[in-house]
């Protein structure tokens, strides 16, 4: 004949513990080291998987003069005067060579971080179809042989900063008399296969050089361009000039100017999920606070006792002392009725033997008879009533005389 197993029937196993209970078993400070533990193990992978989910590309501004920049050294400035003056501003974030540049139309390429190398041959293709190419800085090498052709190329060359002047009548100067640069850097005069927009004694600031159907600015420094110097002489109008017509694209080259990466972790969430992450966090850190209080040193033995209130019963015993005697003894009545009985447990007489009796049944013990003495007289004044409380209460803490 088989039988079923406890666990088959669902009873209960003689001995058996549950996960609960040995979850209980546990003390307190491990429970809550293993659920914080758990919990980082769950956040980890929710955070691994919404990262992987929801990714999203974090950017940061590299060099001077992005037209996203709003700091001094940027040209965020420039990027919304063209706009208000109706120019479609759009900054490209990828690299030129795979961007769509519109012609006729003009590309500022301020302070590139890279060298241009993979970008030379649409610059020059936009040069030689009739764009216009704004070339901020010093260039590397190559570039301008890249974007000139071969031949002899203009030199840049160290310079102290200050005002320039216009130079030859051009389309890209014609509303700028003096432009003023806070950078050093200047193109050097007489340079070959350009003319000088903007120059001054020593150097240029600006050159134009025709390419193909377009034209090719040099701008030996971009800080006539920057947000610190718009609003600076005509630095303004020598941007606008630069902008070519009114209502012609305007495009920025910003692919060297951003670092973009994948965002990991809690970078890769959403701004609401990172909030609710630290409300969480914070939460947990409350409780784990709270928890705290009770993992101090372990409970005394012993309760700890109110302490005596001495100054209650000096309070009382002034209180019934400061009236007529015959309310001193009212008071003091169910006291010594009390005292009294306790005294004749202690000296074993009968509940109703006389004071007498009770003085002469002390005087073979070893009780003292200020004590019996002040349990079955009268009390007449404060210290009587104090010195009635203290005898009751040490024959009853004593509660034995031999």
């Amino acid at each position: 004949m088989s039988t079923a197993s406890p666990a088959a029937t669902g009873r209960a196993v003689p001995g058996a513990t549950s996960a609960t209970e040995r979850w209980h078993q546990v003390p307190r400070g491990w429970r809550v080291v293993l659920v914080i533990a758990a919990s980082a193990v769950v956040v980890e992978f929710a955070l691994s998987f919404a990262g992987a989910v929801y990714g999203t590309p974090s950017r940061a501004i590299l060099g001077p003069a992005s037209s996203l920049d709003t700091s001094e050294s940027g040209t965020a400035a420039l990027a919304q005067l063209l706009s208000a003056r109706g120019h479609p501003v759009r900054q490209v974030e990828v690299p030129v060579g795979s961007a769509s540049l519109r012609v006729p139309g003009t590309l500022f390429v301020l302070d590139p971080q890279g060298r241009l190398t993979t970008e030379l041959a649409t610059m020059r293709s936009f040069l030689l179809a009739g764009g216009r190419l704004v070339l901020a800085g010093r260039p590397a090498a190559g570039v301008l042989s890249g974007l000139l052709g071969p031949g002899p190329v203009p030199i840049w060359q160290q310079a102290t900063a200050g005002l320039s002047h216009a130079g030859a009548p051009a389309p890209e100067n014609y509303g700028a008399s003096s432009v003023i640069s806070n950078t050093a850097g200047s193109w050097h005069t007489g340079a070959p296969r350009a003319r000088t927009l903007l120059g001054r004694r020593g150097g240029a600031l600006a050159l134009l050089a025709e390419v193909g159907h377009g034209r090719l600015v040099l701008l030996a420094s971009s800080s006539p361009l920057d947000n610190g110097l718009l609003g600076r002489d005509d630095n303004a109008a020598f941007a606008l000039d630069l902008a070519g017509p009114a209502a012609g694209p305007v495009a920025f080259d910003e692919y060297d100017h951003l670092k973009t990466s994948s965002g990991t972790g809690i970078a890769g969430l959403p701004g609401h999920w990172q909030a609710g992450l630290l409300l969480a966090l914070v939460a947990i850190v409350v409780w784990i606070l709270s928890a705290s209080r009770r993992f101090g040193p372990p409970a005394r033995a012993d309760r700890e006792l109110v302490p005596p209130r001495i100054a209650h019963v000096d309070a009382v015993a002034t209180l019934l002392a400061s009236g007529p005697p015959e309310r001193l003894a009212a008071g003091a009545a169910p006291l010594r009725e009390a005292g009294r009985e306790q005294l004749c447990r202690v000296l074993k007489t009968r509940p109703d033997a006389s004071d007498a009796e009770l003085v002469a049944r002390a005087a073979s013990t070893a009780l003292p008879a200020d004590l019996v003495t002040a349990i079955i007289s009268e009390p007449g004044s404060e210290k009587d009533l104090l010195a009635l409380g203290r005898a009751y209460a040490t024959i009853s803490e004593r509660g034995r005389w031999s």
